[in-house]
């Protein structure tokens, strides 16, 4: 018993310990404690385990459950090295708190279920066949209690103990051998029926108020679900934040009439997967009206301040991700609605900074009016909400408008956290943004409020027909300055900082164009061989996948298992070869491997996957603030990634060209040729990425129209290390 005691003691000390977590001091959520022996367990074993429980299932047969077996865990090993989960840290460790009472209020044995949140902003939860439950940070950002948690967690445990996963996958492979489906994405096939749903619900809500929840508290989830699409709050956008005494926003970048949201309760289904909210939601009250006692907790594991202590952390880290997939317009309504709450945050300020400089930088870089990647103007007619009213201002932002606001803002931000390195960055690279994209001068804009008339943006409401003396007297103030941008640089103007770094900026700028000219236009941006001679080198452990499609899921994924472990070997004995030292960053079957080691990866994976949102070699990642931990962790600045992919299909038999051939005798050998061929095809990969400078350093992509053999493959990775060593 007093064991016991101690537990729940120290399980509600790693609760609390959010309390000391100040968010004024927040980068990004990180995991905590020892690596879970799921994480590092070998694939093959995975799998092993698992069919033998799967071949015993009646609902599932013996190749199926193989096969199954296989997907099921290489889909996850992928998950789990894509480093967005977490574990131990402040959501992750409440979640599993809630499982525990659903645990013990159950009469099943859950002892294999575990949580794990998932960095996306989804607002999603799913389960797998091992008894994994993943949450994701968008969830938590959303949910507004500890009882709609349990009754989530309820659910999906559900989903585990019936087995519908395995239910559903059997159901496709039916389907498909009637030709009932075509080639829908496996994704698609593991979705549970409408049928599974509303059972989970039923015996999910059975289960949560058995471990004392409250009924009537865990309802409000199905409003969480209904309206998931929207951001974590309905907050009217005025610009108060944006204007100042003189420089105030008009009609023009104002929506008259913001579309109404359409989500509905009682939307019709037939065609989807989930039933309505309305159908689960009724299915539910009446399961709450038969139970003796409906009354519980709403809070069980922590209180209420508690629990909006860790949504909170939620919310914020769901800033990095916005920032990490390149969604800046939503990200900066995100950030405006946290800052209600959280006033002159410095996290805050760092990230509201990122969505002008890369709202910036995909404007400055558009190639046309009709460019697929301008969010703001592609997405704006998709939203509902208030946030409708953000996306409608950055759509009619033109480049000069966007680039001077986006200096008014980082540079104000930066004079808030003067010490801040990476707002001192940001806030050169924007102003540099400025200048190249022409935008204007320093002259244009005034350094005080010296006139009585609010300047406003144009207002293009404002009626046509004007006098001649209008018209003159419009062109004399437009060449004397631009009516929009007049004031908006009055704060930033009193700096002196801000004024020496505009000087540097335009001499830089004038010395960079000049060695432009200087060039071979050819030349401009191609990686410089003779700066190569890499010697120290981090390695993310390859990824080769053999898709033979003569073979099964199941031998498929454990050939893809073995030939990775075989490629690590093979870069390190051509790496030891050529000189070069190696240190694999993401190696899960070393002992060594750790939390450090896969906080490290899972930050390094952050910031590539906020890289390769852009093609421009001059953009400077938010993730770019943390490389250096990374350098000194890794032991080199220069990461190498590299993947095999190959293909074999054979071909469909096709009765009508059959029996063509034997009609006509004589192209019957031929047709056998023909209908025997093996179609094959290899795409090798290999990158090096300098974390220094943001950019690669060597690239060589390589197709081939057959296998690549083990010979062949050590061939081209001696090829490519060695040349990365070279020094012309």
């Amino acid at each position: 018993m007093i064991k016991k005691n101690l537990l729940f003691v120290f399980s509600l000390l790693l609760i609390f310990q959010v309390s000391a977590q100040e968010l004024s001091n927040f980068e990004h959520l990180e995991c905590k404690g020892p690596i879970p022996k799921y994480f590092v367990t070998y694939l093959q074993d995975k799998i092993s385990s698992d069919r033998v429980k799967m071949e015993s299932d009646d609902n599932i047969t013996k190749t199926n459950a193989r096969d199954f077996s296989a997907i099921s865990n290489y889909k996850l090993q992928q998950l789990i090295r894509s480093g967005r989960l977490l574990y131990g840290d402040p959501l992750t460790v409440y979640a599993n708190k809630v499982l525990e009472k659903l645990k013990k209020a159950s009469k099943d044995d859950l002892s294999q279920v575990a949580v794990y949140t998932l960095k996306s902003n989804e607002v999603n939860a799913f389960a797998t066949p091992q008894g994994i439950i993943y949450i994701t940070v968008g969830l938590w950002g959303q949910i507004e209690n500890e009882s709609q948690l349990a009754f989530i967690l309820a659910h999906e445990i559900t989903h585990i103990l019936e087995k519908h996963g395995q239910v559903r996958y059997q159901y496709s492979k039916d389907m498909i051998k009637k030709g009932k489906f075509g080639n829908e994405n496996l994704s698609e096939l593991f979705k549970y029926t409408k049928e599974h749903e509303l059972e989970a619900d039923k015996a999910g809500v059975k289960l949560a108020t058995s471990a004392g929840y409250d009924a009537n508290a865990l309802l409000g989830t199905y409003q969480v679900l209904l309206y998931s699409y929207l951001p974590i709050d309905e907050m009217p956008v005025n610009y108060t934040w944006l204007e100042n005494e003189k420089f105030k926003v008009t009609q023009k970048y104002i929506k008259k009439e913001l579309k109404p949201i359409s989500a509905e309760e009682d939307e019709e289904d037939e065609f989807r997967t989930h039933p309505n909210v309305k159908n689960r939601k009724s299915a539910v009250e009446g399961i709450i009206k038969s139970l003796k006692n409906n009354e519980g907790l709403t809070y069980q594991c922590g209180t209420e301040a508690e629990f909006k202590k860790v949504q909170d952390l939620a919310r914020f880290e769901m800033m990095n991700i916005y920032i990490r997939n390149a969604q800046y317009v939503s990200g900066l309504y995100h950030n405006l609605v946290l800052s209600q709450k959280y006033p002159n945050n410095d996290f805050l300020a760092k990230t509201a900074a990122m969505t002008w400089y890369g709202s910036v930088k995909f404007k400055n870089n558009r190639v046309s009016k009709n460019d697929d990647d301008d969010e703001e103007e592609s997405n704006e007619v998709k939203k509902e909400g208030e946030i409708q009213q953000l996306y409608f201002f950055f759509s009619k932002l033109n480049k000069k408008y966007l680039n001077c606001l986006a200096v008014k803002e980082v540079w104000e931000a930066s004079l808030l956290f003067p010490k801040d390195t990476f707002l001192i960055t940001i806030r050169e690279r924007v102003l540099t943004e400025f200048i190249k994209s022409k935008s204007g001068s320093i002259e244009d804009f005034a350094t005080s409020f010296d006139t009585t008339e609010a300047v406003v943006l144009p207002d293009p409401n404002k009626p046509k027909t004007q006098s001649k003396y209008d018209k003159i007297s419009k062109k004399k103030a437009k060449s004397n300055s631009d009516e929009f941008i007049k004031y908006a640089w009055v704060e930033i103007l009193k700096s002196d900082e801000f004024k020496s770094s505009y000087e540097k900026s335009e001499t830089a700028f004038d010395k960079e164009k000049k060695d432009d000219e200087d060039e071979d236009e050819n030349e401009s941006g191609k990686i410089q061989e003779s700066k190569l001679n890499i010697k120290n080198l981090a390695l993310v452990a390859p990824n080769y996948y053999k898709n033979d499609l003569r073979k099964n899921v199941n031998t498929n994924v454990s050939k893809a298992d073995m030939n990775e472990s075989l490629l690590i070997e093979m870069v390190n004995k051509n790496a030891d070869l050529l000189g070069i030292k190696m240190h694999t960053i993401d190696n899960f079957n070393d002992p060594n491997f750790d939390t450090e080691a896969y906080n490290n990866f899972s930050l390094l994976y952050d910031y590539l996957g906020e890289r390769t949102q852009y093609n421009d070699l001059n953009f400077y990642p938010f993730y770019a603030q943390y490389m250096p931990k990374l350098t000194e962790a890794f032991g080199s600045s220069h990461i190498a990634m590299f993947n095999i992919y190959t293909e074999i299909d054979k071909r469909k038999f096709n009765g009508g060209a059959f029996l063509l051939s034997l009609v006509t005798v004589y192209p019957f050998p031929f047709y056998l040729v023909w209908q025997f061929t093996i179609d094959k095809r290899t795409e090798y990969g290999f990158l090096v990425y300098n974390i220094e400078t943001h950019n690669p350093t060597y690239i060589s992509n390589k197709n081939f129209s057959n296998k690549m053999s083990l010979q062949v493959q050590d061939a081209h990775i001696y090829n490519s290390l060695n040349q990365i060593t070279r020094k012309k």
